[in-house]
């Protein structure tokens, strides 16, 4: 009976968790839905609302470590709740901004707060629940932010209707302020645990400690840049094409078509975040979180390959879009390897960096296939082709078969020094 309560407990304090997430999602592209009005409001051209909506980004992405060494060290509970509220600052502060700078700085803020997040979240999960459910709970955690990512389009422009960006952007910060108050009330840093449990992790964390080896050690730190590796291969897709290249090029194969491209595309994301959990889940039903990730890295060039090279009609290019982010959600199984080879003073940071490896797809992937773009074509988007834009996803193709090679070679059975 104890245990069943403390996994309900566990799953209410996950998911509460979790909600930060798609919290931090929905703001991180709040932007893409508001740009007349900021454009507006800051006096932008098409540059500076880039500048506007990537400083986010940028920040959230230079802060991973720092937002891992907090999330070692901090209460989850208290970090949690203290992040909440000063995300309803920022939101608050970037209401009232009057200027460019203001603005960009409030959502560099919000890049900050939000770093050490998802990182906490897996922590929690790792904490309240057996190792081999991981997998499954950090594709649960990422599906969360999917979700509040396509929350935010069918929120926000119904707020900003009724109250103008700013006050939308006011509303939302209340519920930061909300959130804050739900956390500070469910969620508990750990579960109760026997002094034997203790007694008993702690002599099998000395005896691995006692009999680990240099080359143990050696294979583990390989093994976590290879982990960093994957993600970024198989991530990149999510972010470079299904984020930003994909549209122009099916708008491209399917002129007049706009609103349903955007809708094809989507099915990306929403492919993501239904085979993140599935996949984890699949990877414990199996026991080789490996395995899984080989054959996600396997079937992803393969559907990429399809999408960007074979013709089509929009419903086989629909159901291709839809497969890609499925098999793309393997990346989330980084994740459970590098928990798994970690040690448990710094898997917070560990975890951390592979995520920043991750988010550091979109900076490198997505200018690149820009700067190929325009070395193909002198005359901007319309001048562009089908082929042109297969030249230019070709280093796409390259970062899967890239997760490919890793997932091959990786090993994931070593103990944590």
């Amino acid at each position: 009976m104890a245990t069943r309560y403390i996994s309900l407990r566990g799953i209410l304090v996950c998911a509460i968790a979790a909600l930060f997430c798609s919290y931090q999602f929905m703001l991180q592209g709040a932007p893409s839905v508001m740009v007349p009005q900021l454009m507006a409001a800051f006096d932008l051209d098409v540059a500076g609302i880039g500048w506007l909506t990537s400083s986010f980004v940028y920040l959230y992405l230079l802060f991973q470590v720092p937002g891992g060494y907090l999330a070692d060290r901090c209460n989850a509970r208290v970090l949690l709740v203290i992040c909440s509220l000063l995300m309803a600052v920022a939101c608050y502060w970037f209401s009232v901004s009057e200027g460019m700078l203001s603005a960009i700085s409030s959502r560099a803020f919000m890049g900050i707060v939000t770093s050490p997040v998802i990182v906490v979240c897996m922590t929690l999960a790792s904490r309240w629940f057996p190792e081999r459910y991981f997998p499954t709970l950090a594709g649960l955690i990422e599906a969360f932010g999917m979700i509040g990512g396509g929350i935010g389009p069918l929120v926000l422009p119904n707020l900003m209707d009724a109250y103008g960006w700013q006050g939308a952007m006011r509303v939302v910060a209340c519920f930061g302020i909300v959130l804050a108050v739900i956390i500070a009330i469910f969620v508990k840093n750990t579960p109760a645990v026997s002094e034997s449990d203790v007694k008993l992790h702690e002599v099998t964390f000395d005896d691995a400690s006692e009999s680990g080896s240099n080359r143990k050690a050696s294979s583990n730190r390989l093994s976590f840049i290879l982990c960093c590796m994957y993600g970024f291969g198989l991530f990149a897709v999510i972010t470079s094409f299904a984020g930003l290249w994909g549209i122009p090029f099916f708008y491209e194969r399917f002129p007049g078509e706009q609103e349903a491209v955007a809708d094809m595309v989507a099915l990306i994301f929403i492919g993501t975040a239904i085979g993140a959990p599935l996949l984890g889940w699949l990877a414990c039903r199996v026991s080789s979180t490996r395995k899984i990730m080989v054959i996600c890295a396997a079937i992803s060039p393969i559907l990429f390959s399809v999408l960007i090279f074979l013709p089509g009609s929009m419903p086989i290019m629909a159901f291709f879009c839809f497969m890609a982010g499925f098999s793309s959600g393997g990346y989330i199984l980084a994740f459970s390897v590098v928990k798994k080879i970690s040690n448990p003073a710094r898997v917070g940071i560990l975890l951390a960096v592979t995520n920043g490896s991750m988010l550091l797809a979109a900076p490198v992937m997505q200018p690149l296939i820009g700067f190929i773009l325009e070395s193909i074509g002198h005359d901007g988007l319309s001048a562009l082709s089908i082929q042109d834009y297969q030249v230019a996803f070709l280093p796409l193709l390259v970062c899967q078969l890239l997760a490919l090679v890793v997932a091959i070679f990786l090993k994931e059975g070593f103990k944590k020094q």
